[in-house]
């Protein structure tokens, strides 16, 4: 199978580079229901690269062949520098974090900050890739239509989990508090929020519901809290998007059937789509991973005292939770008994890096939320302008969701948000070639034709 899917991750490479871009998220989807958690498809001294690494190796190779022939390069010098300072703050206070733990740290905290330089590169590589606005429209209904899959994938293990049929990961089944989670993992609510508002900007009120759907069976409270959030951001930038208005009109007359409708659907279906979410309180998991997440924020505000400017390297917090007090809240003798982060993201970017990493992580979601504002406000393209509008209030979500995970970096939903950014950097060009083409005058005014003399 390894084989299999590293001629599978050549094949790929070889497509044209919009569409190669845009199917990363699908490849890492097969990588995850093929491939053992943390198994590689090849080892290089002491990296393991996974099929994704591979495929952007190979999309970044192509960047560069496109440099060194000097060719014209899609930019956003603002999205660029912040994403080069909250590398480079990282990869200093991994350094420092080498110095102080030891070896085996530094070379665990490289290898996370490694492959977040390989997804962070989907941005420039995104932004080049993209030559035509065809491809652009291509390249995010890929990505819509890969969120669509995640969401099939969710009522597929609803309906076959007691028949033994899963599609990646189901939780707490022997317990009776069953959560759906699929081939993304935990963070699946997130990347599903992105298309639920999609659906809501594009007027289709039956795929915002298959979507909320989707995220209730996750039962995870970040995600719940962040559907709220992005909901109500939604609805106050609602008449920026005239199919959502349009929908609810459309469905306006068929009011009482709808209602009735609902009714019925509630009784048949609501009970066991927010089945997980009531088990949860029901049995006091939300109790429980509220406790837990108490518990990584103490351990993470020792290690941010010890280290306030340096951190302790990228993603090493799992590294020296036992240096940090780890064993009073968590059995380290178990590969899943304790936990890989501090469950919020600001937390954690100090844990990381310090006080510089938290200003390098705001900086970057500044920078990343006015490259999705500013296609979101064009008015050129209704179809451009619906869906970065969709995916800033996405991020937007995403930062408060954020105060109960850690699910903006590193995460599947970082490297959709990569692609976005590439994409949206390399739309203002586009749409100005449009509309230069379109009013110039040869475009506009009637072919001349030459009258032969008689």
């Amino acid at each position: 199978m390894k084989a299999v899917l590293l001629l599978f991750a050549a094949l790929y490479a070889l497509l044209p580079g919009a569409y190669a871009v845009a199917l990363v998220p699908a490849l890492w989807i097969l990588q995850r229901l093929f491939i053992e958690e943390g198994e590689a498809i090849l080892t290089v001294g002491p990296v393991d690269i996974t099929a994704v690494d591979f495929a952007i190796l190979i999309l970044s190779g192509k960047l560069l062949f496109e440099i060194a022939c000097k060719r014209a390069l899609a930019a956003d010098r603002r999205l660029y520098a912040a994403l080069a300072i909250f590398l480079a703050i990282n990869f200093l206070a991994t350094l420092a974090a080498g110095v102080k733990f030891g070896e085996s740290h530094l070379l665990r905290c490289v290898t996370s900050w490694a492959r977040l330089s390989s997804d962070m590169m989907l941005v420039p590589v995104a932004a080049q890739a993209v030559k035509t606005l065809p491809q652009a429209r291509h390249c995010l209904g890929i990505l819509l239509g890969t969120l669509g899959v995640l969401a099939a994938i969710q009522f597929v293990n609803f309906f076959g989990a007691s028949h033994g049929i899963i599609i990646g990961e189901v939780q707490g089944i022997e317990r009776g508090e069953v959560r759906y989670f699929g081939p993304v993992g935990d963070s699946v609510g997130f990347v599903l929020l992105l298309g639920y508002l999609l659906a809501l900007g594009f007027g289709s009120l039956a795929g915002a519901a298959a979507f909320l759907g989707a995220i209730l069976l996750t039962a995870g409270l970040g995600a719940i809290f962040a559907t709220a959030l992005g909901t109500g951001f939604f609805l106050l930038a609602a008449r920026r998007t005239p199919a959502f208005g349009a929908a609810v009109r459309r469905c306006a007359w068929l009011l009482p059937v709808l209602l009735l409708a609902g009714v019925v659907a509630g009784l048949a279906f609501a009970r066991p789509l927010i089945g997980p979410l009531l088990d949860r309180v029901g049995t006091g998991g939300y109790a429980s991973s509220g406790s837990q997440r108490l518990d990584s924020a103490r351990i993470a505000g020792a290690m941010i005292l010890d280290n306030p400017l340096l951190g302790v390297g990228y993603m090493g917090y799992q590294q020296v939770l036992e240096r940090y007090g780890g064993k009073k809240f968590f059995d380290l003798s178990k590969p899943d008994g304790a936990t890989a982060n501090s469950n919020n993201q600001v937390l954690q970017a100090l844990a990381d890096s310090g006080v510089p990493g938290l200003v390098a992580l705001v900086g970057l979601i500044f920078c990343a939320g006015r490259s999705l504002l500013r296609i979101a406000v064009r008015r050129d393209d209704p179809f451009f302008s619906t869906f970065y509008l969709a995916a800033f209030l996405w991020l937007l979500a995403l930062v408060f969701g954020d105060l109960a995970a850690v699910w903006l970096l590193p995460s599947f939903g970082a490297r959709l948000l990569w692609i976005l950014l590439g994409v949206s950097v390399a739309l203002p060009r586009l749409l100005a070639e449009q509309a230069a083409h379109e009013n110039s005058p040869s475009s506009s005014a009637p072919a001349a034709t030459e009258l032969a003399p008689a």
